[in-house]
């Protein structure tokens, strides 16, 4: 499809935008390659090297120009968490719109809810830290579109292909017991293997195991209470589980408890 973006202005006249393009999704089952690429805590930059708030992501913009450049190549992209890392200024999430612009006019670009979105006492978050200083999650669930019943619960699932994709959100409680975890397990149970194979579970905080030191000074290796997911990862036979907010590397083979 090929589209543009236009504003009417008072006296009647348009300005439009260039001209973008994207393709249609897969439906549900379609039997063809599709190309995911899934990453978290990305953050903005300033292309000219320039000082700016919460100036700390610079190697965002070397994912970004790699995203672009590969474009051809991608079909649906998951940010997973710690989109922008704006806590509360709302003019660096029009920094961050505008650089990722290339890449979520053509391919769909969804989000998961982390702590820099969302955490904030007394706000409904299931940690209370400041992390979003005083988002509450407002400017992720207004700027970006995804297929939850109620986007203050950013919990969701997203069938794309061959692919369904449970994705929580570790800033709301997901225990046993609790709405998000019922919305989980029936989001893995529902799924048609025969024409969905791959099953993957995403959330931003870390629910399966991570070396991380915040988590080793703890003398853990995940989320509290993160092992509870796990029986519903082994009872559906998850495939891959990915998470964000640990700022490293790792992969590990299947794990239980």
């Amino acid at each position: 499809y090929n589209y543009k973006l236009g504003h009417e202005l008072s006296n009647g006249s348009y300005i439009w935008s260039k001209e973008y393009h994207f393709r249609a999704s897969p439906y549900p089952g379609q039997n063809s390659v599709q190309r995911v690429v899934i990453f978290g805590d990305m953050g903005k930059d300033e292309a000219d090297g320039s000082n700016e708030y919460n100036n700390f992501q610079r190697g965002s913009l070397n994912t970004t120009n790699q995203l672009v450049e590969d474009l051809k190549n991608i079909d649906i992209v998951f940010h997973i968490g710690d989109i922008v890392y704006a806590n509360g200024y709302l003019s660096q999430w029009d920094q961050f719109t505008a650089q990722v612009e290339p890449i979520t006019s053509a391919v769909p670009y969804m989000i998961a809810s982390g702590n820099h979105e969302r955490d904030w006492p007394d706000s409904g978050s299931f940690y209370g830290n400041l992390d979003s200083g005083g988002e509450c999650g407002v400017p992720a669930q207004t700027m970006f579109f995804v297929p939850a019943e109620n986007r203050e619960k950013f919990w969701y699932s997203s069938d794309y292909g061959m692919f369904r994709f449970c994705i929580a959100d570790t800033e709301h409680d997901w225990r046993e017991g609790t709405e998000q975890y019922r919305f989980l397990e029936n989001c893995l149970a529902s799924v048609d293997r025969q024409k969905q194979p791959w099953l993957i579970f995403i959330a931003h905080r870390v629910l399966g195991y991570s070396t991380g030191s915040f988590y080793v000074d703890e003398g853990s290796f995940a989320e509290p209470m993160g092992r509870e997911l796990q029986k519903l990862w082994q009872k559906y036979k998850v495939d891959i589980a990915i998470y964000g907010h640990v700022h490293n590397y790792e992969r590990t083979c299947p794990i239980y408890q």
